[in-house]
């Protein structure tokens, strides 16, 4: 299955370099809940900032690294996420071991009060052809963990949801990724189904588009085959 995915935020928040892969693309991501108050948003994008700096100085080997804030959903203005985005699980654990041996990196940077810290790591699926951009800042992402309790059925469908949504007038990014590390905390989450758009703005037309045709599709060809865990949208603050 082809699957091009682009300016992801979440996740998310992900999507550049106009590569062709044959391998999975990498996607490790870190939800920090209870950035409750303005000053710890202000603490948490400057230590991004500066965490960043000295880990790509330092040899990270990441693709992309952004920080986004989820805007809508559960845990709304103030959970953020950072994703970190890899060519392969390789250069993931390969810089992981880089953080592991300087923890100062993140001691020094993000000594704030918030209530848990959530790693999960995902991947595209093996084979796709990957069309990744650098996320900017404004770029929104519309997701649901989802899980995916008749896989055949699943696979069968989502194909045809592309074209689907152009039929009704939908522009943003459609994708998919399947969980890899998934802590007990995400439940039984296999899978990330994503609408990825430039803006907020382009984000609501898509979402008016989403018509009752769009909508009986959905319901009858993947809302039987899945289960939701939590959805939202998050908009990139930081890159």
């Amino acid at each position: 299955m082809k699957n091009s995915i682009a300016k992801i935020v979440i996740i998310l928040a992900f999507i550049g370099l106009s590569m062709t892969s044959s391998k999975a693309l990498v996607l490790d991501l870190y939800s920090v809940s209870g950035v409750n108050t303005p000053e710890k948003r202000a603490e948490m994008v400057a230590g991004y900032e500066k965490f960043k700096t000295l880990a790509e100085a330092g040899g990270a080997e990441w693709i992309d690294f952004t920080l986004s804030m989820k805007i809508k959903g559960d845990g709304y203005n103030e959970t953020m996420l950072f994703a970190a985005i890899y060519e392969n699980n390789s250069k993931m654990m390969k810089t992981n071991g880089l953080f592991a041996t300087n923890q100062p990196w993140f001691d020094e940077n993000f000594d704030i009060d918030t209530d848990q810290v959530v790693n999960a790591v995902f991947e595209t699926p093996p084979g796709a052809d990957v069309n990744y951009e650098p996320a900017e800042v404004g770029n929104t992402l519309w997701y649901g963990l989802i899980n995916v309790t008749d896989f055949l059925n699943f696979v069968n469908r989502f194909p045809q949801m592309p074209e689907k949504m152009s039929e009704s007038g939908i522009d943003g990014q459609l994708g998919l990724v399947s969980c890899t590390i998934c802590p007990a905390s995400m439940d039984e989450t296999t899978h990330m189904m994503f609408l990825a758009a430039d803006s907020l703005e382009e984000m609501g037309d898509d979402m008016d588009s989403f018509d009752f045709n769009m909508q009986r599709w959905f319901y009858s060809n993947i809302r039987p085959f899945v289960e939701q865990v939590d959805t939202g949208m998050n908009m990139v603050i930081a890159n």
